[in-house]
């Protein structure tokens, strides 16, 4: 006799999705709508925030802040004459601090008719040397109202001005003159093979900067960034930081940032507490090494991960998480060239954080170049501001919704002994067994060299798969080994009462091992 799928739910049988149908889809579970774009404005986002009211607020790449009411579907200038804005954050009292190249600006709005009468310069304490690389990343606050932002490194693709602020350093011979082009200066494809691929002559390129409630002083808080452009503060007052891929960078990372820590890119030591004698890109790689902060996950070029960009954590309300343990640190972020959000699923061994990259909303519906993210005011919805720069991104806003509708994803994955344990969102059933399973680990080198490639790439059988409820343990043929990173392909066939898996390949950083 057959039984019906209330008759099965009654005695407490999952029903499991038949094979065979349709792929997943994420637009069955996700709507995406464009934001109208401003008039006679330049529609790339370098900061999104909410105000008081629920307005949307963005600052644009020439310059504008502006507002936009869902409501009437207009926008309203707020401030303008801006230089490369690339965050922006309301505060309680309804200013509005925005992050220029050149300094962090607090807008006030003091006759209250909705357009900012009053730049105040909150700091400035920074240095430029003219280099186009030199971005100013934020913005967050920790919850002594701390601000934090970040400072990208310059690049030997073109030299520095005559004029700089800020003191030159000068260590390892390398004057401000040896970065000059251009006229009496002779060109710059003769110069530029004796400057470092990225570096970090003026205070200070490639740090972390925190400044303090009331102050305009902006002290180092960490070092050993390249081009770290998106920023995170965590309830418990732990900040994450993401950067792209690059010299000394063989991979995009997400960093759990370490107070006073030197977190891989050598340029900036230079404005640490014991700076080098000499260029810093020319130390011992081990005793670079030896210093560094590891990432919390590394995202291999193209496969998981493009210049990464703004995290956020990964919150119920935005897709079908298990509440309590599986969700606590769930990250998400955005990314330049692909289009896609990435996730990140932490893991902590022997006090190493470490942990998975997957992706999320991966579909040509949300596009590329999302720059900047944000959660509507429930939750549900994730706001997408998008940029290109000199970087193969979009332009303009997209307003992605989680329709409330559940599907199977993996909500956590551990390293053991052995392999690695998923946890799913639901109980699932693999009736195809080990050889759908593919697993291959490779070293991501830290050196000097732009980027990386798989290193001691191996591939790796599953000696056993077990599925226990929504829990599958994966046990392969030879121990997991610390500094590599394994790509974990899951089979298709996984199902469960939530049809099919949304996402099946995993990257997990095993920086340790058990």
């Amino acid at each position: 006799m057959k039984l019906s799928q209330p008759i099965l739910a009654l005695l407490g049988l999952t029903f499991l999705a038949p094979l065979g149908r349709a792929q997943f889809s994420w637009e069955d579970h996700y709507t995406v709508v464009s934001i109208p774009a401003p008039a006679g404005v330049d529609n790339q986002i370098g900061g999104l925030d909410l105000d008081a009211e629920g307005r949307l607020v963005a600052c644009f790449h020439r310059g504008e802040v502006m507002k936009y009411d869902e409501v009437t579907g207009k926008w309203s200038l707020f401030a303008s004459g801006l230089h490369e804005p690339l965050g922006l954050y309301v505060e309680a009292a309804g200013t509005i601090l925005v992050l220029q190249r050149a300094e962090l600006t607090r807008l006030h709005d003091r006759n209250g008719d909705g357009v900012a009468d009053f730049y105040e310069t909150v700091s400035n304490d920074w240095g430029l040397s003219g280099n186009y690389h030199e971005f100013a990343f934020g913005l967050v606050k920790d919850s002594k109202q701390n601000i934090y932002l970040t400072l990208g490194t310059a690049s030997n693709g073109s030299g520095v001005r005559e004029e700089v602020r800020g003191k030159w350093n000068n260590t390892g011979g390398l004057t401000l003159d040896k970065f000059l082009g251009g006229g009496r200066h002779g060109t710059w494809s003769e110069k530029k093979e004796a400057v470092p691929r990225m570096y970090s002559r003026v205070p200070y390129r490639g740090c972390v900067l925190r400044i303090a409630p009331g102050s305009s002083q902006a002290q180092v808080y960490a070092t050993g960034f390249r081009t770290p452009n998106g920023l995170y503060m965590d309830a418990n007052d732990q900040l994450w930081v993401t950067d792209n891929q690059g010299d000394w960078v063989g991979a995009s990372k997400l960093h759990r940032v370490v107070p006073g820590g030197f977190h891989g890119h050598p340029a900036s030591l230079l404005w640490g507490e014991n700076p080098p004698d000499m260029e810093p890109s020319r130390l011992p790689v081990a005793q670079l090494d030896a210093l560094r902060v590891k990432a919390a996950g590394l995202f291999p070029q193209g496969d998981c991960a493009n210049s990464m960009t703004q995290i956020l954590p990964y919150k119920p309300s935005f897709g079908p998480l298990l509440t309590g343990d599986q969700a606590a640190e769930q990250l998400i972020t955005g990314e330049m060239n692909s289009s896609r959000l990435i996730r990140h699923l932490p893991d902590v061994v022997h006090g190493q954080h470490q942990g998975t990259g997957a992706h999320l909303l991966e579909t040509e519906s949300i596009g590329m170049g999302n720059n900047r993210i944000l959660y509507t005011r429930d939750g549900a919805s994730l706001y997408l501001g998008k940029t290109h720069l000199s970087w193969p991104g979009r332009e303009g806003i997209k307003k992605v919704t989680y329709n409330g509708k559940p599907f199977l994803q993996v909500d956590s994955v551990k390293l053991t002994p052995q392999g690695f344990a998923f946890t799913f969102n639901a109980p699932i059933e693999d009736p195809a067994g080990l050889p759908a399973y593919k697993v291959e680990s490779y070293r991501i080198a830290y050196h000097a060299a732009y980027g990386s490639q798989k290193f001691e790439l191996e591939t790796h059988a599953c000696a056993h798969v077990a599925i226990n409820g929504n829990v599958l343990t994966l046990q392969l043929d030879q121990k997991p080994r610390e500094n590599r990173v394994y790509d974990i392909v899951l089979p298709k066939t996984l199902r469960s009462k939530l049809g099919e898996i949304s996402s099946t390949r995993f990257w997990y950083t095993a920086h340790r091992v058990y």
